[in-house]
């Protein structure tokens, strides 16, 4: 946001505010070893914010969608343009379509100074995968209207618990009975944001902040969640106007704070 060819009333205030008002596209780093999505705004998430990617161990892709997975960058990892890597081997876990969608565009082949890069883990849902110190809990997301398997994440590392959740909708039953028969107290969470006050129904694949605010009611009687929980929100549409300074206004009604590109926490 702005959107790229857009020249709405939005869209032009954003690019006159400039600031926390220009977002690129969804991703987020954990410590400094484990990322999650690959949009094609990473080579400039890198630059901007001093990102050291060759120390890059663990990658989880929440789905296809362009705006979270662009597969080409893989092969930028290739012996012949990443050189002297600290940590020369990525593990990606993924849905099955989006391993597909990968292996589609490399033509069903990956090439061998490629593939001896690259460890993908095809994930199953509420399964969880270790990933050196960290314990990956993939969940199934309200996206793509079930044209494909899309993942939130929960990521448990140090002590620490985070609930991942773009892109989604109101979450499914069985994201809500998984947490009452595997009981998780989550110190942060992101959640999906995309409508901000556009009304979003329960079978749509993004969140309102209505929706946000039945999901934390659900995570706090499930106790997901409590007062101590550091909750952000995340995942604009250019179409609910979300200025920053206003989002943020908004948000402070449900107790919750707004991410912006850059944002640094401790958790």
């Amino acid at each position: 946001f702005p959107a790229v060819f857009c020249n709405c009333v939005y869209c032009k205030e954003a690019r006159k505010r400039g600031g926390k008002n220009i977002r690129t596209r969804c991703q987020a780093m954990i410590n400094d070893d484990l990322m999650l999505d690959l949009p094609a705004d990473t080579y400039l998430h890198a630059l901007k914010e001093n990102l050291e990617l060759d120390k890059l161990k663990f990658l989880l892709i929440t789905h296809h969608h362009q705006d979270h997975f662009y597969p080409e960058e893989l092969g930028m990892h290739a012996s012949w343009f990443a050189k002297d890597l600290r940590e020369p081997n990525l593990t990606i876990v993924l849905t099955k379509d989006a391993y597909d969608f990968y292996m589609e565009k490399e033509g069903n082949v990956i090439a061998d100074n490629i593939a001896c890069t690259l460890n993908f883990i095809v994930a199953e849902a509420f399964k969880d995968i270790t990933l050196g110190d960290y314990v990956i809990t993939p969940l199934p997301a309200r996206h793509m209207w079930g044209r494909a398997e899309c993942f939130m994440y929960i990521i448990k590392h140090g002590g620490k618990t985070i609930l991942y959740a773009q892109d989604t909708g109101y979450f499914f039953e069985s994201v809500f009975e998984y947490f009452e028969k595997s009981p998780v107290k989550f110190d942060f969470v992101s959640y999906d944001c995309t409508n901000i006050d556009i009304p979003a129904g329960d079978e749509d694949s993004h969140m309102d902040f209505r929706q946000i605010n039945r999901v934390r009611e659900r995570l706090t009687k499930l106790g997901c969640i409590d007062k101590n929980t550091v909750e952000y929100v995340n995942h604009f549409s250019h179409n609910a106007n979300p200025a920053h300074e206003e989002l943020v206004e908004n948000a402070k009604q449900y107790g919750l704070e707004v991410s912006y590109d850059g944002l640094e926490l401790e958790i």
